[in-house]
């Protein structure tokens, strides 16, 4: 299974030193190209590391661009003065998980993608 450690974190150093937000995503090098192995990777990294998921809740509030991927709660969408591709999960982890694999298409590869 992947590696996902770097991407995982992000959510807790993107604010520290005066790297890029696309710079932290580049270095943590999440794999694009399999999404759904990405997905269960990040998704068994959040339930080993629970205390990530405030921390990329904060993170998407504390976002101050549009368009780009939300998360509210349990919400998973994409905002462009309106809100698209949406998805309610029952499991924080799971709306956390597709968040993540969201933002790191968009952030990398700067297109509108859904799990």
């Amino acid at each position: 299974m992947a590696d996902v450690s770097g991407l995982v974190t992000i959510a807790l150093t993107w604010r520290t030193g005066d790297r890029s937000i696309r710079d932290h995503f580049a270095a943590a090098a999440p794999d694009l190209d399999d999404p759904g192995s990405l997905l269960n990777a990040i998704r068994d990294e959040l339930v080993a590391d629970p205390h990530l998921l405030p921390a990329w809740q904060t993170y998407s509030y504390d976002k101050r661009s549009s368009p780009s991927p939300y998360l509210d709660g349990q919400e998973v969408g994409f905002y462009d003065g309106g809100s698209h591709d949406v998805v309610r999960y029952d499991d924080p982890v799971d709306a956390c998980s597709d968040f993540i694999c969201r933002e790191a298409v968009w952030v990398l590869r700067p297109h509108r993608t859904s799990n």
